[in-house]
């Protein structure tokens, strides 16, 4: 195993633990309004008030697509990373995971940009890696975090926090990227990802 691949591995249990609760929320909330639908209609001679199943059935299938968004990412993450890396696909993966984890942990996370492709040359590995950790780094503190895509010849991703204290990335995993021509600068306290090309 390699270091991108050992770091990597590191990084996805982080994310994925950090978001594992979310997603047995989600679980949670389809089985338990689709229960309850289950139950007044098997009622015999029960007399069904469509108004109320209409509820537990609307929120049972909002609890549904959240999971499977999140179900979605998990797997993206988890199979082995092919082709060109799209940073935009990856952000999107990242973001459905992580937004609804650091809410519930009492921040918030804004992810923007991820609407467009936004190819790069850089192996997929290292570039989920260093979004992923620079994701988590980025969140940790709690509060309001920040992370902006911008697509271009050379797409930069910026990570920002309200507290404007500087974050930064272990040195191995800051060393994988180099190898992959992945730039890590600092602009005050943001730190800017860019990918080649």
């Amino acid at each position: 195993m390699t270091d991108a691949d050992s770091l990597w591995l590191h990084a996805l249990q982080e994310v994925v633990g950090r978001a594992a609760h979310e997603v047995k929320d989600s679980l949670n909330g389809v089985s338990l309004n689709l229960e309850v639908v289950r139950s007044r209609t098997s009622r015999p001679g029960a007399a069904t008030d469509n108004g109320a199943l209409t509820v537990f059935s609307t929120a049972a299938i909002e609890q549904l697509e959240l999971l499977s968004l999140r179900t979605e990412a998990v797997l993206f993450l988890v199979r082995p990373a092919k082709g060109p890396a799209d940073i935009a696909l990856i952000l999107q993966h990242l973001a459905s995971l992580l937004i609804p984890a650091t809410r519930a942990d009492g921040g918030r996370l804004t992810v923007e940009g991820y609407q467009m492709s936004a190819p790069t040359s850089a192996p997929a590995q290292a570039t989920r890696l260093g979004l992923a950790v620079a994701l988590l780094r980025l969140t940790a503190a709690g509060g309001a975090s920040h992370c902006r895509l911008d697509p271009g010849p050379a797409p930069m991703v910026r990570f920002s926090h309200e507290s404007a204290t500087p974050f930064s990335l272990d040195p191995a995993v800051a060393s994988v990227l180099a190898e992959h021509s992945i730039r890590i600068d600092r602009s005050g306290a943001d730190l800017h990802m860019t990918f080649p090309a």
